[in-house]
């Protein structure tokens, strides 16, 4: 066996190893935040972010589940503003048309944003590419005057914000979807 390949095989048990902590914990953490976990732990092995990146995939790969089950949840940058409500079971809900010009920051929790419950009298869904445009047609309200939701992942999108925009296409299959990019 080749050198890097019995690195990577460690890394792949140092990977489910701490999967299997955080899970007992009962908790959720970020790629970056499991990235500085092993850093402390097996810093022979995770010396760059791209190597936990590069396990988790092979991890997910050899056990055939999805990040969330092994309590890696993914960090999002998303945010969205406009005709929309959000309601969380058992929780107040969030009238995203009365927030500021940054919207609501859509959280990296796959199990949460799955429970919401979605709804929205926009006419169209907007996906915004850079995020300084978002802020801007939020601070001018242009879901006011055009009746749509405003959505950002400022530039490449994560899973988060991809997670929440399939949700809307399914809950809203009607409502026309434009995107804004350069």
């Amino acid at each position: 066996m080749r050198e890097n390949d019995a690195k990577a095989f460690v890394r792949v048990w140092k990977v489910m190893e701490m999967c299997y902590k955080i899970l007992g914990e009962g908790k959720l953490v970020t790629q970056r935040e499991l990235f500085y976990k092993l850093l402390s732990d097996s810093p022979k092995y995770f010396s760059c972010q791209r190597h936990v990146n590069q396990t988790i995939q092979d991890v997910v790969s050899l056990l055939r589940c999805t990040r969330q089950s092994l309590g890696i949840m993914a960090s999002s940058r998303g945010a969205l503003i406009g005709r929309l409500v959000l309601h969380e079971p058992e929780e107040e809900h969030i009238d995203c048309s009365i927030l500021g010009p940054s919207g609501h920051a859509i959280t990296g929790d796959l199990n949460q944003l799955s429970r919401l419950n979605l709804s929205s009298d926009a006419r169209y869904l907007i996906v915004v590419e850079k995020d300084a445009i978002f802020q801007r047609l939020a601070e001018d309200r242009l879901y006011n005057q055009i009746p749509c939701i405003l959505i950002t992942a400022k530039g490449y999108p994560d899973i988060a914000t991809r997670f929440i925009l399939h949700r809307l296409s399914q809950t809203f299959p009607n409502m026309p979807i434009f995107a804004l990019v350069d």
